[in-house]
């Protein structure tokens, strides 16, 4: 059992709430059984896993105070895994739906997003310049386990396969079903696709929304929408 907050392990876990470590690292956290339940479920290996010395997962059993005192959430966790990164390949890109995600700097957001394209699209996340860390502890709880199994991976707009589609506050169509492979392209809240993203693509969306009514959707709530939507076939109803 782990009795020494000077434990090396314990140390990696700290490391690795920051950004730069991960990068260097190429290593990430993940704090709770569900997620690590998630991992494991998926096939992965992890490279350690630190567990409270009652739970019934397989791991190097910690004192408990030191768990919780690593832990980044306030109410302690039962279980820390420690996972290689996981990027897909950029080939992945040419024969599938991808979403894009242009200056998305929220990692709740992110997660979410990576969470929505796992349920209802599946093929790729494109994470754009500007986008969160996908491994951040935010981005890990948010995507509830997809991020083990929804392939994430940096890239290049020219990358991901035309047609692509803009979603805009105003000015485009209305969201509609998409055959073959697309790319949906989200950006940020406060500023929208950049005059770069928006030049590649030939398709805008808009989502319409009540009159009266807020003046914008959360993005993630927008991406859930609009995967939906290319994730459905010509003429299939909301009931098939």
């Amino acid at each position: 059992m782990i009795v020494s907050k000077e434990n090396e392990k314990l140390k990696l876990v700290r490391k690795l709430g920051q950004k730069k470590h991960r990068r260097k690292l190429g290593m990430f956290v993940t704090e709770g059984e569900d997620l690590a339940r998630a991992g494991l479920a998926a096939g992965h290996e992890p490279v350690a896993m630190l567990v409270h010395p009652e739970t019934d997962l397989p791991g190097e059993k910690v004192e408990p105070d030191l768990l919780d005192g690593v832990a980044a959430l306030a109410s302690g966790t039962r279980v820390i895994g420690i996972w290689s990164e996981i990027w897909a390949e950029p080939e992945l890109l040419t024969a599938d739906k991808c979403i894009f995600l242009d200056g998305v700097a929220d990692p709740g957001n992110v997660g979410t997003i990576i969470r929505t394209a796992d349920a209802l699209v599946g093929g790729t996340v494109v994470l754009g310049p500007g986008s969160a860390d996908p491994f951040s502890g935010i981005a890990v709880r948010s995507s509830m386990g997809s991020i083990f199994t929804q392939p994430v991976v940096k890239a290049e707009i020219g990358q991901t396969p035309a047609p692509r589609i803009a979603t805009v506050p105003q000015g485009g169509e209305r969201p509609g079903p998409v055959e073959g492979p697309v790319t949906l392209c989200l950006g940020s809240e406060r500023e929208g696709l950049s005059p770069e993203i928006l030049k590649e693509c030939g398709i805008t969306w808009t989502i319409p929304q009540r009159s009266g009514g807020a003046e914008s959707l959360n993005v993630a709530a927008a991406a859930a929408i609009a995967c939906e939507r290319i994730s459905s076939q010509p003429g299939e109803s909301a009931q098939d």
